[in-house]
């Protein structure tokens, strides 16, 4: 019952979307304005759209260019050269991270035997035996097994 609910749920949800998309594309391709409530200028029939009426349609409309004023140029302008000189603090960045990697890489330990605060680690032969093999270790003991018998 729960899993027709749910499915019933997604196929309204599908159907609706694919409605309201199909309405969208039939004001596109009719040339109506987008700001327009979309109930007050879909037809009630559309006509049949053909190739050659969309060369037609696009050849008899060109589409003008939007009007840029100063201030709309000035911002972009500032905005381009803001992402300019964060593409460039970004390629010093990764140069940075590159040669501390290589720095990194060439790092190596080494142990000066010869001086005098040098003491190796005090190891002896009677070391307590830290091994699980013969204790029972972490978990209790397996219990054997119970014959049944009918």
């Amino acid at each position: 019952m729960i899993c027709c609910t749910a499915l019933a749920a997604m196929s309204a949800a599908g159907f609706s979307h694919w409605w309201s998309l199909r309405q969208f594309s039939s004001v596109i391709r009719l040339g109506f304005p987008i700001s327009a409530p979309l109930h007050s200028v879909i037809p009630t029939a559309a006509p049949p759209i053909m190739p050659s009426n969309l060369l037609a349609q696009a050849s008899k409309a060109p589409v003008p260019a939007p009007a840029t004023d100063a201030s709309q140029k000035k911002f972009y302008e500032a905005l381009i050269a803001k992402m300019e000189s964060l593409q460039n603090q970004n390629r010093d960045l990764l140069n940075q991270i590159a040669e501390t990697n290589r720095d990194v890489m060439q790092l190596g330990f080494r142990v000066d035997t010869h001086s005098e605060s040098f003491r190796p680690m005090p190891v002896t032969e009677d070391r307590p035996d830290t091994s699980f093999d013969n204790g029972p270790g972490v978990l209790p003991p397996r219990a054997e097994p119970v014959p049944v018998n009918r």
